[in-house]
């Protein structure tokens, strides 16, 4: 399934519907007739598509609606403010990586997630004994968890893995070590999400906002109480600035922003079909 949900969110991606868009084209143009006339719009359609995913405006448009039921007016991007006291936060990866030969760490946009973990921590530590950050992805060993403990975050209260995937993996793998720790089949995770004392494991779910809404829904599929609690609002913080003519020209980082805003309007949609 993790290679399907790959192939699907490439091809729905702007730069899989561009590269297919303008294979099709050639291909019908090179047939001649009426279906030369075809793959001239359909390479054109490409195009322009690729164009405008490519342009800051479209971010106004694919990606602040991501963001908009996470934000709280009047209070800072990313506030710890008014969160509960619980005993796990857990940070999704995705936003730190390191060289694979040096393990210099390299931190991205979304760098943003491990700040906000370190200060959750920091904010309840005096409060919740045995408090414990769990991490994942790419880069935990020489990236994540080094800036964790630069910022306060003790060693022996961090556990990590590299090993998930995608969003569904971490779900599912951070559930069966809070839950004891073994591997667990579908059924077990069914049977797992109420606790001995009846009530769900409710946790701190750190992420980028506009991830935000598919990560809480696996989580809550996983068996999570889930507090969100989002950071690097990154499309919402692209848009708030006035119009002006650079926001039509193509560009790399918004077309980066936009390809992760169609990722997750198609992954949403996905799993809701999907409902598992």
């Amino acid at each position: 399934m993790y290679y399907v949900n790959k192939f699907v969110g490439w091809v729905t991606s702007p730069l899989g519907v561009a590269f297919i868009g303008l294979g099709v084209g050639w291909a019908l143009h090179r047939r001649g007739g009426r279906l030369a006339c075809i793959g001239k719009w359909l390479a054109g359609f490409a195009v322009a598509l690729l164009w405008l995913l490519s342009c800051n405006v479209t971010t106004r448009f694919v990606g602040v609606g991501l963001e908009r039921g996470w934000e709280r007016k009047g209070v800072m991007h990313g506030s710890i403010e008014g969160l509960p006291d619980v005993e796990s936060i857990v940070l999704l990866g995705g936003g730190v990586a390191s060289h694979e030969e040096c393990h210099a760490p390299d931190l991205g946009p979304g760098a943003d997630r491990v700040w906000q973990a370190a200060r959750l921590y920091n904010a309840m530590k005096s409060r919740v004994p045995g408090l414990k950050v769990y991490c994942t992805g790419g880069g935990c060993e020489y990236a994540t968890i080094p800036l964790l403990t630069e910022l306060g975050v003790p060693r022996e209260a961090i556990w990590f893995s590299e090993d998930p995937r995608n969003t569904e993996e971490e779900a599912k793998l951070i559930k069966s070590v809070i839950c004891g720790g073994q591997e667990m089949n579908a059924q077990a995770m069914k049977d797992a999400d109420i606790t001995a004392d009846g009530q769900k494991t409710k946790v701190l779910l750190v992420t980028s906002a506009w991830h935000m809404s598919r990560a809480k829904m696996l989580f809550d599929r996983a068996g999570f109480e889930v507090v969100p609690a989002p950071t690097d609002f990154e499309m919402s913080c692209s848009a708030e600035r006035p119009l002006d003519f650079g926001d039509f020209i193509p560009a790399a980082d918004p077309l980066l922003r936009n390809s992760c805003a169609v990722k997750e309007w198609v992954g949403r949609f996905g799993y809701w079909v999907l409902r598992r």
